[in-house]
């Protein structure tokens, strides 16, 4: 397994537990802010305007302008260059970038009380904390996040491999079962393939281009999310821009669902990235399940077996 995320809401012990982890596995954890600092030192960008672009909504300013696209894409790189390094454990938002065709991703809960005891501990102050709002403001960046990745890379919220809530046995435990699900995981992208598609990426928020990018050997898939005239000669213009990077000989271009939307001018909605009804409330099924019934570890079909359950 060439790497393994735990991602989630804040105050659920996902760090510590892709710590324990990585000490089981004996590799490196790669926590947000290592994987921020590297991309702003590597690609002249500024820490807080990929801080914003990852956990807030961008300035005024940098709503009309390629500035999230860039720096997220160049987050996107250096992570594939990290997990072309050697086996990794990712814990926080930045590892939803990675597809779920690589490695194992863990979507990690807890109780409320037990996140507002975690809040808590982690301030360590006599300051009184009202850890109702603490709670709401940091789900709220988490499901900014997730409704980003569903519209610019078309990720889902079941697009993990398992569910940990990590109340209900000790970490040991817990990793012998994630372990277990990795090693029945087939995995259908290389580290190779998925650094090139980031470098693609890259290259395409540079030219302004909003396109998801997937690669499989020497091929890359761009799939384009805004409306535009003549699309066999934007396509064209796409695989030329394309055939720049090294490695790449062929480019297939299609149409994402995205394509057809009517409001074709720049929006903030892009930007913004409300969270409406439908992916909360998935969100919402899946913490529900997992900690209400308490189980230790649930596994994507299961998960997902409940989940369409839930909408029945």
């Amino acid at each position: 397994m060439n790497v393994i995320t735990f991602f989630g809401r804040a105050y659920t012990g996902k760090a510590q537990l892709a710590q324990k982890a990585a000490d089981v596995l004996g590799c490196k954890v790669l926590y947000d802010q290592d994987i921020i600092d590297e991309a702003a030192g590597l690609y002249k960008l500024k820490k807080s305007s990929i801080e914003n672009s990852i956990f807030k909504d961008p300035p005024f300013a940098d709503r009309y302008t390629r500035t999230k696209a860039k720096c997220i894409a160049a987050v996107k790189s250096v992570l594939a260059d990290k997990i072309k390094q050697g086996p990794v454990v990712v814990s926080g938002f930045i590892g939803r970038l990675i597809p779920s065709e690589l490695g194992l991703h863990i979507l990690v809960t807890a109780p409320k009380d037990f996140r507002n005891r975690k809040i808590q501990h982690e301030t360590a102050n006599n300051t009184p904390i009202d850890t109702q709002k603490q709670l709401e403001r940091s789900d709220e960046s988490f499901l900014r996040w997730s409704l980003y990745l569903r519209l610019a890379e078309s990720r889902r919220p079941m697009d993990c491999d398992g569910i940990v809530n990590v109340t209900t046995t000790g970490k040991t435990d817990l990793i012998e079962l994630i372990s277990n699900a990795g090693l029945n995981k087939k995995e259908e992208m290389s580290p190779q393939e998925f650094a090139m598609a980031a470098d693609v990426s890259r290259l395409m928020a540079e030219k302004g281009h909003p396109v998801s990018v997937a690669a499989r050997h020497d091929q890359v898939d761009l799939v384009v999310h805004k409306p535009v005239l003549m699309f066999s000669r934007y396509g064209k213009k796409l695989a030329n821009i394309v055939q720049s990077v090294n490695g790449i000989n062929k480019v297939n271009t299609r149409t994402g669902r995205l394509f057809y939307q009517t409001d074709i001018l720049p929006g903030s909605n892009y930007f913004k990235t409300p969270t409406p009804a439908p992916i909360k409330k998935q969100y919402e099924q899946l913490y529900a399940r997992v900690t209400e019934r308490r189980p230790a570890f649930m596994n994507r079909a299961t998960a997902e077996h409940r989940l369409v359950a839930g909408h029945a």
